[in-house]
């Protein structure tokens, strides 16, 4: 009977329900104190038998709250991902004795490279204070399909199942890392809209991607529909089986402007990817020893420089179709609508009004043009005012495309300003569309006499001619009258003049003097504060991390250690490079484990933009790994 009794018991006697209440608190107290069945053990498990190329998991099980778990050296395995962490508890309650238990569960999953048999050395982990080791494991790697079997371990326990692949893991294959162009179409008119994407497709780690060539566009006018401010957005995709991670580099907007076949050339981009090697992994007392055993952060990894190539793409061009164009037909392919306005039709001679025409629309807005408006000869007319509103989407280019005309009468009368017509091909639908905007009637009156200015209303026009100014009458009043022998050479203000480019030259020498001496005091005080700086931006990042914003935290991550860097030593930031960094470190006398620490952190920092996993743990370990660097460096540098 589980509990209930004692509330049965409670309720018989009728005791007070204040001493009921106390009861249920102890209860509730003592179920959240931790209590262990036994004595700490930390247990490893994994399938006994496995094939080349076989996917498969390998856990350690501690029952307790471990801290500081120590990887094993995992032989000629690879390793893909882990340690993954997780954890379960429960509590029973029977006829009033509580039992309580905790597990805590560190897991890899690994990949079988070669025939043999191989042997895990055994983890750690601290548990209060104390270390507790694992077994080891043995583990026979055959030919062709492994026979199904239990996995091996302390307690005989069993683990989950496998996943198979194949495939070299020495070198970095050709379907690793690409990059592919793909157009919305291969057969356009004149003028119509292509959008070119470059995508990039990854089953490695990879960082520092460069643009190295942009593609050519020859025989396209092009505009680039990519904000540069905006962080790639990554997906998964499965092609053939493997699962890739795949981000947009950069889309165009291209509109042929003839005819034929044209083609666009490759684009060129460059990265370091990052490839897992064989060799055994060495000891290390680094207590960050946990967030390098990440595969994507892990010592038993080689950097490859690669360079990718987009295949070319030939597009064939159509002409427009000569049935159904339109006379005063300008260029104009897409889907678009058109409206025209003026401001006033009855207004004073000498007074302005102003004509408008709006193209709103999806195409080649910013290539189209208007037929001129024919302004009666009685007014005055200036060159239009375009302005346009374009808006860059994935979809392509749309918006609006404005022009106005300022035109002033000069006579009174009344007036007709024809219509103007605007033409366009929707290649959609195949087909031309021709708009007008109509007849326009202006009455003038005439304009007063004493009127010296013009006066107009909305366009801004700065050339608008003054009429009435042209004779200037007599100047009347009192006038500033000079004195007569008097003149100016050899006069005082004759001799300061003679004597200022010398003053001059002499202030521009000790102004350089000075500066220079400001110049190398400035280089002097940045290598002593290049900590307190980089410490300043590591807080910055930490404020980024607890607000979520991913970008911004690596950005500040990566300028703090490079800067500390480049304050420390006086390096142009363009000149830094992570040999550099390696090399600077190392003929300063920094130790041979703190330098390596700064460059893996550094390397680290690209990757772990790539990285799958849960952003806000994989935030605060950056930040740990980064200030960890930066403080080593400080000490071994003393």
């Amino acid at each position: 009977m589980k509990l209930s009794f004692n509330f049965d018991a409670l309720l018989n006697r009728t005791i007070n329900m204040k001493w009921v209440r106390v009861l249920a608190t102890l209860l509730a107290v003592i179920a959240v104190v931790p209590a262990f069945a036994g004595d700490v053990k930390l247990i490893a498990s994994s399938k006994p038998v496995v094939s080349v190329g076989e996917r498969f998991e390998i856990t350690y099980e501690v029952n307790a709250d471990g801290r500081n778990f120590r990887s094993p050296d995992f032989g000629s395995l690879s390793v893909l991902s882990g340690p993954n962490t997780s954890t379960s508890s429960s509590i029973q309650i029977i006829n009033g004795k509580m039992e309580q238990s905790y597990t805590k569960t560190y897991s890899f999953i690994v990949q079988a490279t070669g025939e043999g048999e191989v042997t895990v050395s055994p983890a750690s982990v601290i548990v209060d204070g104390k270390k507790y080791t694992s077994n080891s494991l043995k583990i026979k790697v055959v030919k062709g399909s492994a026979p199904a079997a239990s996995s091996q371990s302390g307690t005989g326990r069993s683990s989950g199942g496998t996943n198979r692949t194949s495939g070299k893991t020495g070198g970095l294959q050709d379907d690793d890392v690409y990059v592919k162009a793909s157009v919305s179409n291969k057969n356009p008119y004149i003028g119509e809209q292509v959008i070119v994407t470059y995508t990039l497709y990854t089953r490695v780690p990879i960082s520092n991607l460069i643009l190295n060539k942009a593609p050519s566009f020859t025989g396209f006018w092009s505009k680039s529909l990519t904000d540069n401010k905006s962080q790639l957005k990554q997906r998964k995709q499965v092609i053939n089986g493997r699962e890739y991670t795949v981000a947009e580099i950069t889309r165009y907007a291209l509109f042929p402007q003839k005819p034929g076949v044209l083609t666009i050339d490759p684009a060129e981009l460059q990265c370091t990817a990052q490839i897992r090697i064989n060799t055994p992994r060495k000891r290390s007392n680094d207590p960050f020893e946990d967030f390098f055993n990440d595969p994507f952060f892990n010592r038993n990894v080689r950097n490859v420089e690669t360079t990718l190539r987009s295949k070319p793409i030939k597009i064939k061009v159509r002409p427009l179709p000569e049935k159904g164009k339109p006379e005063n037909f300008g260029g104009a392919v897409g889907d678009f609508t058109f409206k025209s306005t003026i401001d006033r039709d009855n207004l004073k001679a000498n007074e302005a009004l102003t004509l408008t025409f709006t193209v709103i629309g999806k195409g080649n807005l910013e290539l189209l043009d208007l037929p001129a408006p024919e302004f009666p000869s009685d007014f005055e007319t200036y060159d239009p005012k375009i302005s346009s509103n374009i808006k860059t989407r994935k979809s392509g280019i749309s918006g609006s495309k404005k022009f106005e005309y300022l035109a002033i009468p000069r006579t009174p009368g009344d007036f007709v300003i024809k219509p103007v017509t605007f033409s366009f091909f929707n290649p959609a639908e195949k087909k031309y569309y021709s708009y007008s905007s109509g007849e326009f009637k202006i009455h003038v009156e005439k304009g007063d006499k004493n009127a010296s200015a013009v006066t107009y209303s909305s366009s801004a026009q700065e050339d608008i001619r003054f009429i009435g100014k042209d004779i200037r009458h007599i100047k009347n009043g009192p006038f500033d009258l000079i004195p007569a022998n008097v003149f100016f050479f050899e006069s005082d203000m004759f001799y300061i003049l003679l004597a200022l480019p010398v003053v001059l030259l002499i202030l521009v020498i000790i102004l350089w003097k000075r500066q220079e001496k400001r110049i190398s005091n400035v280089s002097m005080m940045k290598t002593r504060k290049a900590n307190k700086v980089a410490r300043t931006r590591l807080h910055k990042a930490e404020k980024f991390r607890k607000e979520g914003k991913e970008k911004e935290f690596y950005d500040e991550i990566a300028q703090a250690l490079w800067g500390y860097i480049a304050d420390k030593f006086s390096i142009p930031q363009a000149n830094l490079s992570i040999e550099t960094v390696k090399d600077t470190l190392t003929s300063k006398g920094a130790d041979e484990k703190i330098v390596d620490n700064f460059v893996n952190t550094l390397n680290n920092i690209e990757f772990a933009r790539f990285a799958p996993g849960e952003k806000t743990g994989k935030m605060d370990t950056v930040y740990k790994e980064a200030l960890n660097a930066i403080s080593q460096a400080e000490k071994g540098l003393k």
